[in-house]
């Protein structure tokens, strides 16, 4: 599976929705609803399901605005594990 596809099935989950396809790779992060709370829950969710380890400094270092830069981040670790 496309870790993009991936990355916004597991926000739809945490945010309570039952469409990913509601989730779009270039929604603002803050205007759908995370905060810095639910970036860690998902980047739990994503780590436990990838088998990686993306560290909570990283998180919050990374300029995460927006579903793409999340997935970036995500694809990154993917690629070097």
């Amino acid at each position: 599976m496309k870790v993009d596809t991936r990355v916004c099935e597991i926000i739809a989950a945490v945010l309570g929705s039952s469409a990913p396809a509601e989730i779009k790779i270039d929604d603002e992060l803050r205007e759908i609803g995370i905060d810095s709370l639910t970036i860690l829950e998902i980047v739990v969710r994503v780590e436990k399901e990838c088998g990686i380890t993306v560290g909570d400094s990283e998180i919050f270092e990374a300029a995460l605005c927006r579903v793409e830069d999340l997935v970036k981040l995500v694809q990154s670790h993917v690629e070097n594990s």
